[in-house]
């Protein structure tokens, strides 16, 4: 929370077209760019599965900083997705390329509605979502990981510049 605090503090600037979100943050270094495509697919993927689009979008930003072409071990795109682990998802929605935003960002947003639909809170769905170890303890310590606080964090910021 501290950290949306700064980002006011620092400065933010919305285009005149609203297409894209730049919040500066307290050290200056990192800015919240999010590009009108993810803002789309996000309000429509936040409406198909009562997901907060920007909670999508912070996940996105997490995740890869909004890049599509992103890869990390197994993982793929905007918003990290395992090929391997997600193969069926994948099939049962369509989707061949990982690196295509609109398809990644719908496998990931239909992983994440499953955790939720499966009785997890959003907390633990996103530490479950992210491949985090330790959650039970986690839980039970009353404690979030830092992915979580910075995807709640920005998803929070988010929602206070969309006027929510």
């Amino acid at each position: 929370m501290k950290r949306i605090i700064r980002w006011y503090l620092t400065g933010i600037a919305l285009t005149a077209a609203g297409s894209l979100l730049i919040a500066a943050s307290a050290n200056g270094q990192e800015k919240i760019e999010v590009p009108e495509e993810v803002i789309q697919i996000s309000e429509e993927l936040g409406q198909a599965y009562s997901i907060c689009p920007e909670t999508i979008q912070a996940i996105a930003w997490a995740e890869s900083r909004f890049q599509a072409d992103a890869v990390n071990g197994d993982c793929t795109g905007i918003m990290q997705v395992s090929g391997m682990w997600h193969e069926d998802r994948m099939e049962r929605l369509g989707v061949t390329d990982l690196t295509e935003i609109r398809g990644n960002m719908t496998v990931a947003v239909d992983f994440l509605s499953e955790l939720v639909r499966d009785g997890e809170d959003l907390e633990e769905a996103l530490m479950k979502y992210h491949g985090e170890s330790r959650i039970g303890q986690r839980l039970e310590a009353g404690e979030m990981s830092e992915y979580v606080e910075e995807v709640l964090e920005v998803s929070a910021f988010l929602e206070e510049m969309h006027g929510k």
